[in-house]
């Protein structure tokens, strides 16, 4: 499965050295290289960014670029897509609208974003029927792999709190465990 990913979610991963729950769980990675040479500029720290740009440079992620998107005629629906994609979000969240818009262009199945804006990307594609991106945040991908077990409880909590410590994030493992459940086992709720 493919996936698109979100510059907090790149960030908050590599802040904390989880970058592998991406490359475990999901075949190609790819980012449209405006979210690198702009987005991550402007909020990731240089480490970051060379860690970042070494998984690149190995091929684990792949950067879109516009003239790749044009060399395989699919440009035009790009734009197409962040027209309409552009409309559900503030004009501050261009990375989402090219995340959103590059998954659907290119067939992603999905999007691996941060749930962490009311509103936001993870909240929105939840809500559209028959969306044809599947959105993740880093604690979904950590349930799963606890699932999978491929953590043991107190990895899945350690790994949380780290993530959420070093990104200053306001979560708790217990709400974002409901709304796991609820959302792929919602008749229990």
């Amino acid at each position: 499965m493919d996936a698109s990913l979100d510059t907090n979610v790149i960030i908050h991963l590599y802040n904390a050295d989880f970058q592998d729950l991406l490359f475990n769980r999901f075949e190609k990675l790819k980012v449209y290289e405006l979210i690198r040479t702009q987005e991550m500029k402007k909020h990731a720290d240089p480490e970051v960014l060379e860690i970042f740009d070494k998984d690149v440079e190995s091929g684990k992620i792949e950067l879109v670029t516009d003239a790749y998107l044009r060399g395989i005629g699919m440009f035009n629906i790009f734009l197409s897509h962040v027209k309409d994609t552009r409309i559900l979000f503030e004009g501050s969240d261009l990375g989402e609208v090219y995340a959103i818009s590059m998954a659907k262009t290119l067939g992603c199945i999905s999007l691996v974003t941060d749930d962490i804006k009311e509103r936001g990307p993870h909240y929105t594609l939840m809500r559209i029927p028959d969306s044809d991106v599947m959105p993740f945040a880093f604690y979904e991908l950590l349930f799963l792999d606890y699932l999978e077990e491929r953590l043991s409880e107190q990895e899945l909590l350690d790994y949380f709190n780290r993530i959420c410590d070093l990104s200053k994030l306001k979560m708790d493992s217990k709400s974002k465990l409901k709304s796991f459940i609820k959302r792929f086992w919602s008749d229990l709720f």
